[in-house]
């Protein structure tokens, strides 16, 4: 242990990323260990566990750990990817007794196979998960091994016996976390001293439980529940043949025979689940290799060999995967032959006619680019991500105020959506509405629970506004309002 404080002093003298430093903090204290014995009687929840660290404690940690990922330079920004992420989680999540807690899911840019889940319902894939998974109910199987530990509130359990026992709690660390900064990591530093053999026997206990209510989430959620024993049995073998260690995911997960035997059995009571391909999750990670691979040589040659593959499925995202890479490379009209024929084939598709649109404004289209984006997201209103697509092809078209109306409505309809703060600040911008893009930056913040920040930048807004009107008063107003909630 004193060994890896010894690290995480280094790296932060190093510069290391304040973000990974954390993340790796928060798996050797909080990440379960093997499970070794298998029971359907999982724990009553309503226990001490909440004196420890309530419901609101746990979207404040979260929320402080949200804000360091968003400005970490490897979380990816991309609408779509983002919004495949969210919707796997969200299509689980509605099966599983969060309560209350929206979760937020993301994606961080890394080879590595990992993830892992922070207190108030915070999940973070890396990319390197997604390239592992051959297929989606793999992927599934890892984000519902991560909401299980929220919902069974496994961080304030492990407070409660660290309390029990006298030992130094989390609650230190976490603290020194939100504080962030030096001082934070020296609070973190000295909080990392708790007894690793109190820890085992009740982080074996955080396994399974994850184990049996995450396969249980996988066949409600109409997914494939023998994707959880055998990714993970994948990873350890693929581990074992390559001679390239193991995996990260099962560092802070590691499986033992007794485990890997109990979920199988678990899993195989399920009724059988007919095989099914995902033409997004094959779209998202050719995504993934052609906009995030710093060699674009390497899924080039990947595509190459997928094009010729028996699935039209991968064959689909194969294609959709080389035209992204000739798109970014400059080379639009090859990128424009292979996408035209895959657009015919799927006209209702958002991912494959977002990139026809993006093809053809480069291409000077620019009419005929936004017609496709709005033909687009008429066939798919529940797209979110769409509006943010066409209202940017709106502002590029000079045509704000377009942008500004389609914004407005979904704002309405979603206000507690981050980006479309983020889209709208862009468009008041373009506007030159500059206290409306502070108002704009203000929700934003709120959301994210930096109410200190937030207020920071309404008293900017005031000071430069010249209106004597509901502008200036509704500034005031919310800069009250914000001020009681510190």
């Amino acid at each position: 242990m004193q060994q890896v404080v010894e690290l995480f002093k280094c790296r932060l003298r190093q510069g290391f990323c304040p973000l990974i430093v954390m993340a790796c903090i928060w798996c050797v204290i909080a990440i379960p260990l093997p499970a070794v014995a298998q029971s359907s009687e999982l724990p009553e929840l309503e226990t001490s566990a909440s004196r420890h660290l309530n419901t609101v404690q746990e979207r404040r940690i979260g929320q402080g750990f949200y804000r360091r990922l968003l400005a970490s330079p490897k979380f990816v920004e991309d609408y779509l990817l983002q919004h495949y992420i969210q919707s796997i989680g969200d299509r689980i999540s509605q099966h599983s007794d969060l309560r209350g807690v929206e979760p937020v899911f993301s994606l961080y840019q890394d080879n590595t196979v990992n993830a892992y889940a922070v207190p108030g319902g915070y999940i973070t894939l890396y990319t390197g998960l997604v390239l592992a998974a051959e297929r989606e109910s793999e992927l599934a199987a890892v984000v519902a091994h991560e909401i299980a530990h929220l919902t069974q509130r496994h961080l304030p359990r492990m407070l409660e016996r660290q309390s029990e026992q006298k030992l130094p709690t989390l609650a230190a660390l976490l603290a020194s976390l939100v504080v962030g900064g030096e001082v934070g990591v020296a609070g973190a530093t000295a909080a990392i001293g708790a007894s690793e053999s109190s820890q085992l026997a009740y982080s074996r206990e955080f396994e399974r439980e994850a184990d049996a209510i995450g396969i249980r989430l996988l066949a409600d959620s109409g997914f494939d529940p023998m994707a959880m024993p055998d990714f993970f049995e994948k990873l350890d073998r693929s581990s074992i043949h390559s001679g390239r260690g193991i995996p990260e995911y099962l560092r802070t997960h590691p499986l033992s025979h007794a485990r890997m035997a109990a979920s199988q059995d678990r899993a195989a009571s399920y009724p059988a689940w007919e095989p099914q391909e995902s033409l997004d999750f094959f779209l998202a990670a050719a995504r993934i290799r052609a906009l995030l691979s710093a060699d674009q040589q390497q899924p080039i040659l990947v595509f190459q060999h997928e094009v010729d593959s028996e699935s039209r499925t991968v064959q689909t995202a194969a294609r959709y995967g080389k035209a992204m890479i000739l798109y970014e490379e400059g080379e639009i009209e090859q990128a424009l032959e292979i996408i035209r024929p895959l657009s015919m084939q799927f006209p209702e598709h958002p991912w494959i006619q977002s990139l026809h649109a993006q093809m053809e404004f480069a291409d000077g289209q620019a009419d005929q680019a936004i017609e496709r984006y709005q033909n687009v997201l008429e066939a798919n209103p529940e797209a979110l991500y769409l509006n943010y697509l066409l209202a940017e092809a709106y502002l590029e078209n000079d045509q704000p105020e377009k942008a500004l109306r389609l914004i407005r409505k979904q704002v309405r309809r979603n206000p507690y959506n981050l980006t479309l703060y983020q889209v709208q600040k862009k468009i008041h911008i373009a506007l030159d509405q500059h206290a409306e893009a502070d108002q704009s930056i203000v929700e934003y913040l709120v959301l994210l629970g930096d109410y200190e920040r937030a207020i920071s930048v309404l008293k900017r807004a005031l000071r430069q506004t010249r209106e004597e009107g509901y502008l200036k008063q509704s500034l005031e107003a919310r800069i009250t309002e914000l001020e009681e909630k510190i």
